[in-house]
């Protein structure tokens, strides 16, 4: 399943599967902009103006609005201090090896699998349809991205499949993903606000979990709210620490199960 010395087992998952995320989300945005829906992108929110008709204010301009979803995840930033105690940044990490020749490519993932350990600081990895490896992981909880990101993560790689030291990496990008502390999905409405809903920390499962949210959010919009409130009733702790101390907090107790890894 693996070719790499750094297992001794594992479990497959055939109800599962891997495809091109970006595609996906381009897809769905003209799937959504043919039945009318308007994209705004570029258009950051400064300001929340709450009342049975809600007010958007961005850098550069202003919507109004019956029903608001926030959905901005780990880059909600200070929008709604109550949400975003809720929600923290952990960067996550990947790089893309050159085109790998097809037998390489058999001796790593013969089956063509996507691949993820149980560490804390997992790795993840699979093969593009183009035939590049991809590999990913670290879960950076500073809040702040590498310097590097290819020095970063070719460590982690290499110990899986140190075969590849002398393969070229030819791209290399990250972001910030929401994780919550009890790792459930949040999605609810904001209790002095019912027609405010949102969706968030998704714990580096947004892939299928944004999708879920996404339908039980637009049946409470439509008045079939029983999926919501089911989630909306599940307790969510706030991360100590405030805005400032709140990361470097949660590093330090992180680093605690990464000792217990090695």
């Amino acid at each position: 399943v693996v070719g790499s010395d750094r297992y001794i087992g594992g479990m497959i998952d055939m109800g599962s599967g891997h495809l091109h995320p970006l595609n996906l989300a381009l897809g769905e945005a003209r799937a959504a902009a043919s039945l009318g829906v308007a994209l705004f992108e570029q258009s950051r929110v400064v300001h929340i103006d709450y009342g049975d008709r809600l007010q958007v204010t961005t850098a550069h301009g202003r919507v109004s609005a019956d029903y608001l979803v926030i959905g901005c995840n780990a880059y909600l930033n200070d929008l709604n201090p109550d949400l975003g105690g809720k929600v923290l940044p952990a960067g996550s990490y990947i790089l893309a090896t050159e085109v790998l020749e097809k037998r390489l490519r058999q001796r790593l993932l013969p089956q063509n699998m996507a691949v993820c350990d149980q560490n804390v600081a997992l790795d993840y990895y699979r093969l593009s349809a183009d035939g590049r490896l991809l590999f990913g992981g670290a879960c950076n909880y500073s809040g702040r991205d590498p310097r590097d990101i290819k020095a970063f993560m070719l460590p982690k790689l290499l110990r899986v499949f140190p075969e590849l030291a002398e393969t070229a990496i030819e791209f290399q990008w990250g972001g910030m993903i929401g994780i919550g502390a009890n790792r459930l999905p949040q999605i609810g409405r904001l209790a002095d606000h019912p027609n405010v809903f949102y969706a968030q920390a998704y714990s580096g499962h947004g892939l299928n979990a944004t999708h879920m949210a996404g339908k039980l959010v637009a049946e409470a919009i439509r008045g079939e709210s029983r999926g919501l409130d089911l989630f909306g009733s599940v307790p969510h702790m706030t991360f100590p620490g405030g805005p400032a101390l709140r990361s470097p907090l949660l590093a330090l107790g992180m680093l605690w199960y990464r000792f217990k890894d090695l």
